[in-house]
């Protein structure tokens, strides 16, 4: 007899199916985040330095006081957005590498718009935000319609539109828009048309993050609560078997990458309305491209994302603490990120670590389903 083998259902009823799938499918990664952490530990060694006090020291630095955990909030914020424009893509078999452009359109009409509505105070929040959504939407547009138009590959496209996006947005910055001072960039936002701080002694962490999990929330209902969201994972899943069910592979193509880009300019425009109140030159940069290692991290899931970028918050916001109460270079953190990552997509090789028994655990969420599974 064969064993049979469950698959792991999508869509389970109410948000305890939802759980349970987000569940299942972040099973494997949090196992690579483990294994990981125990390479670490054997680097840590091999500086000279205590495991134990170097990661007492990274955890003490992520959420040991309300202002670590502030940090941690603030560097997770934009990750969550740029995390989101790149699993929707996923989701439809797409590979958007366009979300450090997407983020620069993003900040760039923030961060223009939101000093010419100044005036307008609390109202003016809502209007750049939405703003920022279109501007992302059309420039994410424009890959989509490459691809379905004309056959150009979007990994191509993506990553030549992030130099046009970054150098458009650094040329508005720095002609247009620029104003005097002695770091060059736009004008400041006025207080009153920001994203407040939330308070309670986190910091410069701000209602950014709110809008960042609303988003998180709205991508997992637009993909898993709709027909257009359904459509987009079929086509992703099996393009010719969506084609004959009727379903626009070019439409559900344009729109999964638009929706992409206004996630990450959401992001740009967070980034610049809750935490620098202008764009200056140069700007944040690396945002949109670390999003790919969150997407992959979170499995394309928004429960995933959400949880990869605070991963990566944590241990950003970590890294310094741990550079200061011990020996241990800042770079460990970039060492174990890229470890946690290799490990993700190495499906085999992390099977081979756990062991045969093991692997049941973590049947049917093999990264070699597909990054959209």
């Amino acid at each position: 007899m064969t064993e049979e083998r469950r698959e792991p259902r999508e869509g389970g009823s109410g948000i305890g199916g939802a759980l349970r799938d987000a569940g299942a499918t972040l099973l494997f990664p949090v196992i690579a985040i483990l294994i990981s952490f125990a390479i670490g530990a054997v680097i840590v060694l091999l500086t000279g330095n205590n495991p134990v006090t170097a990661f007492a020291a990274l955890l003490r630095g992520a959420f040991g006081s309300p202002t670590a955990i502030g940090r941690t909030l603030l560097n997770a914020t934009p990750l969550i957005f740029t995390g989101l424009a790149v699993a929707v893509a996923f989701r439809a078999g797409l590979f958007n590498i366009g979300g450090e452009g997407q983020f620069f359109i993003g900040a760039i009409t923030a961060a223009g718009l939101g000093v010419a509505l100044g005036s307008l105070g609390f109202l003016a929040i809502p209007i750049v935000l939405a703003a920022c959504l279109l501007t992302g939407f059309l420039w994410g547009a424009i890959p989509g319609l490459l691809k379905a138009r004309f056959g150009a590959h979007e990994v191509i496209t993506t990553i030549m539109l992030n130099y046009i996006a970054i150098n458009l947005a650094y040329y508005l910055a720095l002609n247009p828009l620029r104003t005097e001072g002695l770091v060059p960039g736009t004008d400041t936002i006025d207080i009153a048309a920001r994203i407040p701080a939330i308070g309670l002694g986190l910091g410069r962490a701000n209602f950014g993050l709110f809008i960042a999990l609303l988003a998180a929330l709205v991508a997992y209902l637009l993909l898993w609560r709709t027909r257009r969201g359904f459509e987009i994972r079929a086509v992703g899943l099996s393009p010719g078997a969506a084609g004959y069910a009727g379903m626009s592979i070019g439409l559900n193509t344009v729109l999964a990458l638009a929706i992409g880009g206004a996630f990450a300019a959401l992001g740009g425009a967070v980034e610049v309305m809750g935490v620098y109140g202008k764009m200056t030159v140069p700007f944040v940069t690396n945002l949109g491209f670390t999003g790919i290692g969150v997407a992959l991290l979170g499995r394309n899931h928004p429960v995933g994302v959400v949880l990869g970028a605070l991963l990566l918050g944590a241990l950003a916001s970590g890294a310094q603490e741990m550079q200061f109460a011990t020996d241990v270079p800042l770079q460990l953190a970039n060492v174990l990120v890229a470890v946690i990552l290799l490990l993700v997509t190495a499906t085999k090789l992390v099977e081979l670590i756990i062991g045969k028994r093991a692997r049941a655990l973590v049947a049917g969420t093999r990264l070699e389903r597909g990054l959209g599974s």
